[in-house]
């Protein structure tokens, strides 16, 4: 994990966060949320709130809204099957997962190809051996060699066989998150009062909770298993152009949810956040990597922070389709603001290009070293008699290369990059592997070819085999 800088980047003044949160309780009040659900919204009704039940619409009252959030924990951990890797989720920690959701590969320069399994599995092999990622992620790409009924399985089954760091599971509707759990069951035992595997919701802005992903928000809250909100937020496409106005309607979006999550479960672990939030309205497109990508990581921070919510972010990402000048300074960008706002959970954090419609192995690389920058860039400052290195300064001294002091703490105070080697100008225009990303990739594949895949117990595995059969099986029959 990351620790959070003593003083947050914030552009919002205390009345100014007021403002925004009062407006988007307005909007739950007078406009709703629709939630394709009639159990859901029968559960909102039961609870105080105002429900259409023809048309899934349903008014928020304040006090309801306000009441339900306050018993959302604000520090909570994320169970690994290695507890070494239990994450702490809240307080002043940033944990960080890779990329989720893309449907295809692309190489060093852009060109790209359909995700398989195997990429899915390299890439659970690479969150596990990497060690800048806490989380090994979700729906790492979309392997599209499995069919789409058998994708949580194997999905699942992967995420952890191939890690032994905490994940995330199936939103793929009722069946998908009941599988996870299920699996979960298998591997951990007893869940009830454990968090363990993580369901992203997605929203489907403006104001709309789409059938699979309420059925997968009742599964995961019900199972008390942590939520993780997330809106469509998009200025000018799919929320207001505005920043404020985008805040406003995002936070009416997560703050309508949150409620639904702790009426199903209270005290049921939650993370509300954003995802790209800009856009480029040139096109019509998302504007990950964009500043207002960054601008809405410390909005959507200071927000949450107000409320007591862990928050998550997209960092580390960018609209650009190969590993470049410009993937560079929009992924530093990105991920040094969720840093300096107090983020606690950065998904889509290594290796996704074209705004998430792809993953690139170098460009996975490339990231980790970044987050290796910013978490040395993170560590306390201990001002000490051997830091202070009094014992050290003097004149008379042509170098301090071959002191006591350099030989002894040289090694915890310099970074050392792993894509950055040491060469001379010679050395450098002879080598074959001139860029970071040729590098990127020798220091993948040189991973891939020597990790091994971390212990589990035989009879788990065998349990969880026999598990994916038999509902492959129904899955099957049933066509």
């Amino acid at each position: 994990m990351i620790t959070h800088p003593l003083q947050y980047a914030q552009k919002l003044t205390p009345p100014d966060v007021e403002k925004i949160l009062e407006a988007a309780l307005y909007i739950l009040k007078t406009k709703g949320l629709v939630i394709q659900s009639r159990r859901a919204c029968e559960m909102l009704a039961e609870a105080g709130a105002e429900a259409d039940f023809e048309n899934g619409k349903v008014l928020f009252p304040e006090e309801l809204v306000v009441h339900s959030i306050a018993k959302a924990p604000a520090r909570w951990t994320l169970h690994a099957r290695n507890p070494e890797h239990n994450v702490p989720i809240g307080g002043s920690f940033l944990s960080v997962a890779p990329g989720y959701g893309s449907a295809f590969i692309a190489d060093g320069r852009g060109r790209r190809r359909e995700a398989t399994m195997k990429d899915f599995e390299n890439l659970a092999l690479l969150s596990c051996a990497c060690p800048p990622i806490d989380i090994t992620g979700g729906l790492l790409v979309e392997p599209n060699d499995i069919t789409a009924k058998f994708r949580p399985l194997e999905i699942t089954y992967a995420l952890m066989t191939h890690s032994d760091k905490p994940f995330m599971g199936s939103v793929a509707g009722a069946e998908g998150a009941k599988e996870s759990l299920d699996m979960c069951r298998i591997l951990f035992g007893d869940i009830t009062d454990k968090p363990c595997v993580m369901g992203l919701i997605n929203i489907n802005s403006p104001l709309r909770l789409d059938s699979p992903m309420v059925d997968a928000l009742l599964a995961y809250a019900q199972a008390g298993q942590p939520v993780l909100l997330t809106p469509g937020i998009m200025m000018g496409i799919s929320a207001p152009v505005t920043m404020v106005g985008a805040m406003v309607q995002a936070y009416a979006e997560l703050l309508g949810c949150s409620t639904l999550v702790q009426i199903v479960r209270p005290g049921c672990p939650l993370i509300i956040g954003l995802g790209g939030v800009g856009s480029d309205l040139r096109n019509g497109t998302t504007g990950f990597g964009r500043p207002e990508n960054a601008l809405g990581i410390q909005l959507g921070a200071q927000l949450a922070r107000h409320l007591n919510l862990p928050f998550r972010c997209s960092a580390a990402v960018t609209g650009s389709r190969q590993p470049d000048c410009r993937s560079g300074y929009e992924r530093m960008m990105t991920a040094l603001t969720a840093y300096n706002a107090g983020a606690h959970f950065c998904l889509q954090a290594a290796g996704i290009l074209d705004s998430i419609n792809m993953m690139s192995y170098e460009q996975y690389m490339i990231d980790i070293e970044i987050w290796a920058y910013i978490k040395h860039l993170s560590r306390p400052i201990e001002v000490t008699e051997r830091t202070k290195g009094l014992d050290v300064i003097d004149f008379h001294s042509d170098n301090y290369l071959a002191h006591d002091h350099t030989v002894r703490y040289m090694r915890e105070e310099l970074f050392v990059p792993s894509l950055v080697f040491p060469d001379t100008y010679e050395q450098w225009w002879s080598s074959e592997g001139k860029d970071i990303v040729s590098k990127a990739r020798q220091m993948a594949e040189e991973i891939l070819k020597n990790v091994c895949l971390p212990p589990l117990e035989e009879d788990v595995r065998r349990q969880l085999q026999k598990y994916m059969n038999d509902k492959k099986k129904i899955r099957a029959a049933i066509g």
